[in-house]
């Protein structure tokens, strides 16, 4: 499948996305809040028995360690935040499989209405037709999401065990906590924090156009991943960016006790199917096809 290089504009698309939804913004509106709340619901959920599980864990090791050193203490208190990321990628599938559907029924709904037809309510569930590739799509992102969270803790663990090494007197001087270590200690944490952004920047970049390929193209998860890779890395620097105004526009919205979320994330969705939209092109649609006339052959004998 064909795509442009170079044809994401970031405001241009914000724009667009607006004229898609315009006339049925508040129908948007609706599927959004319900999206989120059933989301949030599942989440919570799952996040439930995740925490329980992580709890009973380290209660057990935190007993069983408390004679310990310092070290042994430190890693039984790691290792159930290790077990707590290895049992979230089966709760992370099930949410982002649900999660799925629901934005493939609106990219659904984008698309007819992109070419001249009207959104429904029912158009969020309609995803549900894509749940295959959407389960696929999540197993794949959670293994990354895992190993990339692994590294990220890995790494603060590293950072932990460094300050441990130091002891009491390498961090303190003159009595008082050294400023030098404890800057170090700080710039390590926000370069931490800075890489996971960016990792999840790109992230989200190369895979921004899954959804919309799996339900408007019928793509299976893994023939929409690498496509919306390939065309992620022909479009990065205006994805990049449309994904930062996006995220201010998200922020802005929830600001207000995340009351204004479900009014700017139909923007943001269908600026991303607009961007979607420049890439690939338009799709679907009602044809103007009239087939041409049947041949004269006059009323010669034989025909």
């Amino acid at each position: 499948m064909e795509y442009q290089s170079g044809a994401v504009s970031p405001v241009g698309s914000i724009q667009e996305g607006w004229d898609i939804i315009k006339n049925d913004y508040w129908m948007y509106v609706l599927m959004v809040l319900v999206l989120g709340v059933i989301l949030i619901v599942a989440s919570l959920i799952l996040g439930t028995i995740n925490n329980a599980i992580t709890s009973v864990i380290a209660g057990a090791l935190g007993a069983a360690t408390s004679n310990s050193g310092d070290v042994t203490r430190a890693s039984a208190a790691i290792l159930p935040q290790v077990i707590a990321q290895f049992i979230g990628i089966f709760t992370n599938i099930i949410v982002a499989t649900l999660s799925g559907v629901l934005f493939c029924g609106i990219y659904k709904s984008l698309s007819r209405v992109a070419n001249g037809g009207r959104a429904d309510f029912a158009d969020l569930f309609s995803g549900f037709e894509y749940i295959q590739p959407c389960f696929i799509y999540a197993v794949i992102m959670s293994v990354v999401q895992f190993v990339i969270a692994i590294v990220i803790l890995l790494g603060f663990a590293a950072v932990g065990f460094s300050a441990l090494g130091l002891g009491v007197a390498g961090i303190l001087k003159d009595g008082q906590f050294d400023p030098a270590v404890l800057s170090g200690l700080l710039m390590v944490i926000l370069a931490y924090a800075a890489i996971s952004i960016i990792i999840g920047l790109v992230i989200a970049a190369l895979t921004v156009f899954t959804y919309p390929l799996i339900a408007e193209r019928g793509l299976s998860g893994v023939q929409a991943l690498i496509l919306s890779i390939k065309s992620g890395l022909a479009n990065i620097g205006g994805l990049i960016l449309l994904l930062i105004l996006g995220g201010l526009m998200l922020f802005a919205g929830a600001l207000p006790c995340l009351l204004g979320l479900p009014f700017v994330a139909p923007i943001y969705i269908a600026s991303l199917f607009a961007a979607y939209r420049r890439v690939f092109g338009a799709f679907g649609g009602q044809q103007n096809y009239n087939p041409p006339p049947p041949p004269n052959f006059g009323n010669r004998p034989g025909y």
